[in-house]
């Protein structure tokens, strides 16, 4: 049983390590550098910006610097750090629709009307799910039941890249989880 048991973990290991991204960082552009903009979040705890904004937008600001191939231009929120423009006036339920299982989507015709002002290159949005926790203090320390879906709207193309992953917003945690997908995100979005 042991040994059937260690075969199964060397398995998922191996397929584990086969799943992770590869890539080097700063990305390889020819010193091409991309405009991005940040676009409304969807969060589902109500006082998620009063949290949150900070810790979001300062990993998203991060990604781009540590990218070398993206620049964080415009933003409908607030960004401490760098020369990022406020974009105001942006409806963010014109942003979002709900489609298939409850799961909400952007509105890549209204990401690009938002965006036909300025010379943006892609649109960041994330849909968040935050403020999953338990009643029972060892289950929630044990879990993480929050999540992000990013999605990365190519303005000129439509096209969209889309990235997921599971943090824990009351932890440290999520900063570095942010970072890495839009990483991930962005890496995909050179690799298409």
């Amino acid at each position: 049983m042991k040994r059937l048991l260690l075969i199964l973990m060397f398995c998922l290991a191996c397929a584990s390590c086969a799943k992770a991204e590869n890539y080097t960082i700063p990305f390889e552009t020819g010193g091409k550098v991309y405009k991005l903009a940040l676009l409304p979040w969807q969060a589902t705890a109500m006082d998620f910006d009063f949290k949150y904004r900070w810790r979001m937008t300062q990993s998203i600001l991060n990604a781009c610097k540590q990218s070398g191939a993206f620049e964080l231009k415009w933003s409908t929120y607030v960004v401490n750090g760098g020369d990022v423009t406020r974009l105001e006036d942006v409806e963010k339920a014109n942003l979002w629709e709900r489609r298939k299982y409850g799961k909400v989507y952007p509105v890549v015709s209204q990401v690009q009307a938002v965006l036909s002002g300025t010379d943006a290159d892609l649109a960041l949005l994330y849909d968040i799910s935050a403020g999953n926790t338990s009643d029972k203090r060892q289950t929630m320390s044990n879990s993480r039941s929050d999540s992000i879906r990013l999605y990365l709207v190519d303005v000129k193309t439509g096209r969209v890249v889309t990235e997921f992953d599971r943090t824990s917003f009351p932890r440290s945690s999520v900063t570095y989880t942010i970072k890495q997908a839009t990483l991930r995100a962005l890496n995909k979005w050179l690799n298409q």
